[in-house]
């Protein structure tokens, strides 16, 4: 092979983007569509919520419960949850140009680590005290927690961004959320682990993401 033929090569290598950069290609596409992002979260939550009261009208069972008796369910959970979360933050960061800077990259970072984990979790089946096997209750719980703990602060990170801009709207949205979760955590250290009490700040997060995207009060904040 001759130099300019092997020259030439290269330079066709070097403008075929990587597979990272590919996949970041793809997701930049999908949320593009404010249509189709939309209509993942209003899915997510309905299906949230109808899983939720699965055999449990009464909210006591947790998701990791149910999905012992509807194991492909719990796997569609973890599918709507994650994906409807994961593609409206990234809809939200790029609707804000909220792309540089240490928060927003770290936020950035959360949304792709809670998809991993609540895919983690979902793989780890979860058990009780009295199975005997305490690695793997510790490893369900912790990637379950770990999820809840990244998606929220991906919204935590951007509502930090727009509360340093003195945005008012931003400011109430970052105190209920914060309200939410120590809410769930004082609940939880009262009365034990309840689908009722974990789904609480999910609805919040839905709710305030929902807002944040569509809802015509902060689009106006934006577009000033």
């Amino acid at each position: 092979m001759s130099r300019a033929s092997k020259l030439k090569k290269r330079a066709e290598l070097a403008e075929k983007p990587t597979l990272k950069q590919a996949f970041l290609n793809f997701i930049d596409a999908l949320t593009d569509n404010k249509n189709f992002c939309m209509a993942w979260l209003i899915a997510g939550f309905v299906f949230f919520t109808v899983y939720g009261f699965i055999d449990n009208p009464d909210l006591a069972k947790t998701a990791s419960v149910i999905g012992k008796t509807h194991p492909r369910l719990f796997v569609w959970w973890a599918v709507f949850s994650g994906i409807s979360l994961f593609l409206n933050l990234q809809y939200l960061y790029k609707l804000n140009s909220f792309r540089d800077g240490k928060l927003a990259k770290v936020g950035n970072i959360c949304t792709y680590l809670g998809v991993f984990c609540i895919f983690a979790c979902v793989n780890i089946p979860s058990v009780e005290p009295e199975d005997g096997k305490p690695l793997q209750m510790v490893a369900h719980w912790s990637m379950a927690l770990l999820f809840a703990a990244f998606f929220a602060a991906a919204i935590i990170v951007f509502l930090l961004h727009k509360s340093m801009q003195k945005s008012v709207k931003h400011i109430i949205m970052l105190a209920v959320l914060s309200l939410t979760l120590v809410l769930m955590v004082v609940l939880l250290l009262i009365f034990g682990k309840s689908g009722g009490i974990e789904s609480i700040p999910m609805w919040v997060a839905y709710i305030i993401v929902f807002l944040m995207n569509y809802a015509k009060p902060f689009q106006e904040s934006k577009s000033r």
